[in-house]
């Protein structure tokens, strides 16, 4: 039985409340099999962006790469 796993970071749909712009990064995980397929997306983070300042704002307590989750916003 052959399987594969794939485990990456995408940015939701990016949303703006008042000066603020929120970048809501989800984690994706697929699971592929000869006869099944499975997929899950869950939230991991914000990023946001005000006038004079941007963070991260984590979701979970799972430790975050922040220099992946900035590259994965400001790269597009």
């Amino acid at each position: 039985m052959d399987s594969k796993i794939k485990n990456f970071k995408e940015v939701g749909k990016i949303f703006e409340i008042g000066e603020r712009t929120f970048y809501p990064i989800i984690q994706i995980s697929m699971v592929e099999m000869d006869n099944a397929f499975s997929e899950s997306i869950s939230p991991v983070a914000f990023v946001i962006v005000e006038p004079s300042k941007k963070y991260i704002l984590p979701l979970t307590e799972d430790e975050l790469d922040s220099e992946e989750i900035i590259e994965l916003v400001f790269s597009e």
